[in-house]
């Protein structure tokens, strides 16, 4: 169901468990966001998150609504545009801001207007990014298997019947020279870029804002070598990507720091953007 359009705009704002996603969010609802948003927060049934027991109806919190969607990862591709279009045939121009943790199954379940990723400042470079032997294992286990790269890329378990078993390839070995070649590819690049990185940190890859939250985490120098390699990841993302993701460092509450009013302008430019 395709109801993103004619002005009905939806935004994912993803990440880690305990990044600071609700913060951006109040942001965006309290000073961004030039109309009330739609509100849903996103929930895997076999996760930890837990819808809160609260008995008293909901007051105004400067949302048009807000609701809970648990979802199966082999369903969320049914699941959420159906959520969404009961939204839209309420509002027909509204504005729906979904929440989840990082979760591969929803980069491609909906075509969002837009993406933004929180994660907290890290400890060490080896949070947000493999290491070198890890990376080319990770890039050889899902070359040789389909079902390891569906749930390295897209988050679908195994056994999933869009995975079919007849269709996985025989097991092969790679050279280090095709692995070279293949590299040079556009999928090469695009694989390429998600294996550098811890599988809770794939979605910022295709997001248009990536937050990295100093109000929580790390405040060591960690945090520069961090935003370093991930600019140059993002450089050399492929040329199909649309639209340049920019990286913010800052903490989101703190209105004197001139990086946190940069990042509200860029947050600004994104809720008032038509699609």
């Amino acid at each position: 169901m395709d109801c993103a359009r004619m002005g009905f705009k939806v935004a994912l704002v993803s990440g880690p468990r305990r990044a600071g996603k609700t913060t951006v969010i109040c942001l965006i609802i309290g000073e961004l966001c030039p109309q009330k948003p739609h509100y849903v927060r996103l929930a895997a049934v076999d996760g930890s998150k837990r819808a809160p027991q609260c008995s008293s109806p909901h007051t105004d919190c400067g949302v048009a609504s807000a609701s809970w969607l648990n979802y199966r990862r082999d369903r969320v591709f049914e699941v959420l545009p159906e959520a969404l279009a009961r939204v839209h045939k309420r509002d027909r121009n509204g504005c729906v801001i979904l929440e989840a943790d990082a979760d591969p199954s929803l980069r491609c379940a909906y075509p969002y207007d837009c993406s933004i990723f929180v994660m907290p400042a890290p400890n060490t470079v080896e949070d947000v990014f493999r290491s070198s032997e890890q990376a080319r294992q990770a890039l050889r286990s899902v070359l040789h298997d389909t079902a390891t790269f569906a749930g390295e890329i897209y988050g679908l378990p195994e056994g999933d019947s869009s995975v079919g078993t007849d269709a996985r390839p025989e097991r092969t070995d790679l050279t280090d020279s095709q692995l070279l070649k293949l590299l040079d590819t556009p999928l090469g690049e695009e694989l390429g870029a998600r294996i550098q990185l811890q599988p809770v940190y794939h979605g910022l890859v295709e997001s248009d804002v990536v937050v990295i939250n100093t109000g929580t985490g790390s405040s060591t120098d960690v945090i520069d070598r961090v935003v370093h390699r991930l600019e140059v990841l993002l450089s050399r993302r492929p040329s199909s990507h649309e639209r340049r993701t920019t990286v913010f460092c800052c903490d989101p509450k703190d209105s004197a720091d001139p990086r946190s009013r940069r990042l509200c302008e860029a947050l600004g430019k994104l809720c008032t953007e038509t699609h």
